[in-house]
């Protein structure tokens, strides 16, 4: 009998744990929330707490799991808000909880027995609410974006965001008009291609946070059609949604086994080359599953919800009005359809509506079920107008819940005096709002105007004692000139090009609200026409065309400008400047004088910036000067401070936009005497030497600033200054290997840089062990498991004491690592490593073009894996592939090959079970001229001294034959081939450790 009530009821007592234990985490509190943490990849070790029958629950219960989750968690808020509650004569039974009755009995038992939160750590106090990190997709840019929230403590210093260990930074965007006491909207961070996992970590404020995103097995993402991502374990709704997939694959309808056809024309999102974005109707499924060349992913199946139960409807949103934190405000009620229930027993359905800072619900009511469908409205029993933020519960059977929330500002509606904004100058086109209101809400100041510098304006909506301040933005044009694949940066601004990047296949794209027809020219200054064409239109109000069909007039007209002519559903037209087309980049030098910088033959456009870096001091953050008639004022700090890294760009006022962390190639070299200052002597002094001012700095510093002064170093000069400096460097991060190898892991280096640093820096010939191993797991999956494997022996050796440490470990190992690194660390080989190499198959490809690898191998490349997987190691070898004929020219010499042939002798001396994987690699080579073609070898030479480096590691050799000259060499491989590098140094290192250890693995 307890099993119909979902599990045992002797469980319960693991249900209320787990619930203390994410409470007081500060965690989200739902059902659907906690069976997806217990469900994120890697993390089984979560589950080892709970009972099996609890397991079981939570991986097979589909939406009855999410519903009694839910209501055992709002029985015990509602314990916890109500102290007297189990002396009370609140009627506590199946019909007021929702709970089975055996379920119920046993959990006031137990909560009378130990109340919620007694426990040594008290349950986290409700605190201001703020929606958390989560992914989204944007309709009109093809884009998927991760959402990140506003900081609460030093909001101007970026988050960390990691897409599988790279690294990037991104800064926060405060919302208009929002209070200290406020939440702000999110800012949006473009995905820029397919992760299996997105770390954020803020360090100021604590905050961080872990979204799986692709699991491997299942490369399925769901989305809302207004683009709000369904997790992976939660029930999908019975209409249509948005599905991303890789192209090769099909999402299937399980009941008929018949593939579901896209109601439009797939799209491929931008950055995620072999996807596709696809609109999928699921009104008729019961459940959907992905298959991907003949099979699909076990547990892959994806619940629809069934067509018994209830279906939510937003009212009609006000155009242009959003709450601060960027949510929709919806000037009408949403209706709620219930099912038609078509058997004899009777059906009743609750539905609830409070406030989300309330405990009490001000809606409470219960609609009985007939035999046709009924539409509801939930605040029936209101009768006033209704506004502010609600949530909103329908409960009846178990299995058939729904919760959704919504921003009600009843009866609001706003007009404008134009259709849409465009630039003018100062900023954008005049306009004023006019905010009405059809019932009873109160709007003191209904006309809003908006001058040339104001994008957003408050208005406020009263109702008695309640009063809400709302941002209106009226609808205002967008463009954007970004390369094709690349993340969508819109602007108010006009771009500013040259021909040769107007010819490197850009999207010129117009976003034109209520907009009816465009088109695009290429004119003149004066404006006289050059070429029109017309703009091709993929979504509603959205026009855009390739940059190349201007490239050959633009070049005949030296300047000139791209405008869209655009007509609106009055029948107006509006010219809009698109891009500015001149010879010259904005900028051909820089000089300071007095402090100030001067630009050389600098662009007459408004809202000219500088990014600058200081050489003397690259771990500070990059400054952004304003420029006015060609001349910026450089920060007090930076003046006499050494020589500059400068990049000049167009500013857009509208538009937050994280700097850039390092400078690209066209970045402006600015002399100037001196270094960078500081307050810390440890870091004054590694300025003052970076300066070439002063000897190496003798005391502590820290990682990171170390790693920033290397990244900026010519990477191959051969001159004596920059390899002592070099050296010098090194030194101090060969003091502590683990920190220098995880500072390096979370810095923003590129990867080939950061490959090539570890080589040059010696770092790779380092130990990464240590005494205290209780580390947090590092965000970048190739530094994490070779920090991990470092501690496998400690963990082994107290393995009866450190249980759930090392199961963590050995989690986080399968899981970034992957099945075949934890079997290559319990044999100490794998016949899995055979494949994904140079043979003499690979041969055949060197006379095709580029495209046409690409497309054999495409497969590959699709869906992110482990480090070890084999379809990553295939895709670090085609990358090396492409680069065979650049590390010929450039690493390549004979010298590098005999140092091959005299490693792979000493590493047969040494162990001879390592050596026979590394040779293994030799013999698929058999048959091919290694002589015609030395580019064959990269695979083999990669294992070859990626496991030379750990033996030497590992002190299992006395005498490596390594020079100066090979290490170089390595190290132009490394920038070239980042991935087979990376992947090969894991090896070796999960070889040697077995070689050293045995199985740390098992159990003995």
């Amino acid at each position: 009998m307890a099993l119909h009530a979902g599990f045992p009821v002797y469980c319960m007592r693991d249900i209320i744990d787990l619930l203390e234990e994410r409470m007081v985490a500060g965690t989200e509190a739902t059902g659907a929330a906690i069976i997806e943490w217990l469900r994120e990849p890697g993390k089984k070790h979560r589950m080892n707490s709970l009972d099996v029958p609890v397991r079981n629950f939570i991986l097979y219960g589909d939406q009855l799991a999410v519903d009694i989750l839910n209501r055992i968690i709002e029985f015990v808020q509602f314990t916890v808000d109500n102290e007297g509650w189990a002396a009370s004569e609140i009627d506590l039974e199946t019909s007021t909880t929702g709970l089975p009755t055996l379920l119920l009995d046993k959990l006031i038992e137990l909560l009378r027995d130990r109340p919620f939160g007694s426990g040594p750590r008290p349950v986290t106090p409700r605190t201001r609410r703020r929606r958390k990190p989560t992914i989204a997709y944007l309709p009109l840019d093809r884009q998927i974006v991760v959402e990140v929230p506003y900081p609460d403590v030093e909001p101007d210093v970026p988050w960390r965001v990691s897409f599988d260990g790279v690294s990037r930074e991104a800064l926060a965007e405060r919302g208009w008009g929002v209070r200290a006491d406020e939440e702000h909207p999110p800012t949006q961070v473009p995905v820029t291609g397919p992760v299996r996992e997105i770390l954020l970590q803020h360090v100021p404020s604590e905050e961080s946070a872990q979204l799986s995103v692709i699991d491997k097995d299942d490369p399925l993402l769901i989305f809302d059609l207004d683009g709000r991502w369904i997790p992976r374990h939660t029930v999908l709704p019975r209409q249509c949604v948005l599905a991303v997939y890789p192209s090769d694959a099909q999402v299937v309808d399980t009941a008929t086994g018949h593939t579901l056809i896209p109601t439009f024309t797939p799209d491929v999102p931008v950055g995620w080359t072999g996807w596709s974005v696809a609109e999928l109707d699921l009104s008729t499924c019961r459940s959907i599953v992905l298959t991907r060349r003949g099979s699909r992913a076990p547990g892959g199946v994806r619940t629809v919800r069934d067509a018994t139960t209830p279906t939510f409807e937003h009212g009609e949103a006000v155009d242009g009005l959003q709450t601060l934190n960027g949510l929709t405000v919806y000037g009408s009620r949403p209706e709620i359809t219930l099912p038609a229930n078509p058997g004899k027993q009777e059906m009743i359905w609750r539905i609830r509506v409070k406030r989300p800072d309330s405990s009490g619900w001000m809606v409470d009511t219960e609609v009985h079920g007939t035999d046709e469908e009924l539409v509801v409205d939930p605040f029936e029993p209101i009768e006033d107008a209704v506004l502010g933020l609600f949530e909103i519960h329908v409960s009846g059977p178990i299995g058939s819940d729904l919760r959704q929330q919504a921003f009600l500002a009843e009866g609001i509606s706003i007009e404008y005096t134009r259709p849409f904004r465009f630039p003018v100058a100062g900023g954008l086109a005049p306009v004023v709002a006019t905010v009405s209101s059809e019932w009873d809400l109160a709007v003191p100041h209904p006309r809003v105007e908006f001058a040339p510098g104001d994008r957003d304006k408050l208005v406020t909506i009263t109702q008695r004692e309640r009063a809400y301040r709302l941002r209106v933005t009226p609808p205002y044009v967008q463009m954007r000139v970004d390369p094709v694949g690349a993340a969508a940066a819109w602007r108010t601004a006009a771009a500013v090009l040259t021909p040769a990047e107007l010819d490197e296949d850009r999207n010129l794209a117009l976003h034109a609200p209520k907009s009816e027809a465009a088109v695009f020219q290429l004119e003149t200054v004066d404006g006289a026409l050059i070429k029109d064409v017309t703009p091709d239109t993929p979504h509603y109000d959205y026009f855009q065309a390739p940059s190349r069909v201007f490239v050959d007039a633009a070049r005949t007209a030296a300047q000139c400008r791209i405008v869209a002519l655009v007509d609106d559903e009055h029948g107006r037209t509006t010219k809009i400047v698109l891009a500015h087309i001149r010879p010259a980049a904005l900028c051909t030098g820089m000089t300071v004088e007095d402090g100030v910088l001067v630009l050389e033959n600098p662009a007459e456009e408004e809202d000219l910036a500088v990014y600058l870096w200081a050489r003397t001091a690259p771990w500070l953050p990059v400054q952004t000067v304003q420029v006015t008639e060609g001349h910026a004022k450089l920060p007090e700090a930076y003046v006499d401070a050494g020589p500059l890294l400068a990049h000049v760009f167009v500013d857009d006022p509208w538009v937050t936009v994280t700097p850039p962390s390092w400078p690209g190639d066209n970045a402006l070299e600015v002399d100037q005497p001196g270094w960078m200052h500081d307050l810390s002597r440890e870091r004054d002094n590694l300025s003052r030497f970076l300066a070439g001012e002063g000897p190496a700095p003798a005391d502590a510093v820290s990682m990171p600033e170390v790693w920033a002064a290397l990244a900026l170093l010519p990477q191959e000069s051969e001159d004596v200054h920059t390899q002592q400096l070099r050296s010098a460097l090194g030194r101090i991060l060969s003091e502590n290997p683990r920190a220098a190898l995880e500072a390096l892991g979370s810095s923003t280096i590129p990867l080939p840089e950061m490959m090539a640093l570890l080589i040059r820096t010696g770092l790779v010939y380092r130990s990464f062990a240590a005494d205290f191993t209780m580390n947090d797991l590092h965000p970048n999956p190739w530094v994490g498991c070779m920090i991990e494997i470092s501690d496998l022996p400690s963990l082994y050796d107290r393995r009866d004491y450190v249980a759930a440490e090392r199961a963590e470990t050995l989690d986080y190992l399968e899981d970034k690592g992957g099945k075949t690194l934890i079997e290559v660390l319990m044999r100490g080989k794998s016949a899995k490593l055979y494949g994904g190499v140079f043979d003499k198959d690979t041969i055949l490809l060197d006379g095709m073009p580029a495209s046409q690898v690409e497309s054999i191998f495409e497969h590959a490349r699709l869906v992110p894996g482990a480090v070890l997987d084999e379809d990553t190691r295939v895709s670090a070898v085609i990358d090396a592939f492409h680069n065979r004929r650049t590390w010929i020219e450039q690493g390549w010499s004979q010298s590098f090959g005999s140092a091959t042939v005299r490693t792979l002798e000493v590493i047969k001396r040494t162990r001879g079970q390592i050596y026979r994987e590394v040779a293994a690699r030799n013999e698929k080579l058999e048959g091919v001229s290694t002589v015609k073609h030395p580019w064959m070898l990269l695979s083999l030479q990669s294992l070859t001294f990626a496991v030379l480096a750990r033996m030497r590691a590992h002190d299992m050799l006395r005498h490596p034959p390594v020079t100066s000259d090979f290490e170089e060499a390595w190290a132009v491989m490394a920038r070239l081939c980042p991935g087979l590098v990376m992947t090969d140094l894991l090896i070796a290192e999960a070889l040697v450790t077995h070689a050293c250890y045995g199985n740390l693995i098992g159990e003995n």
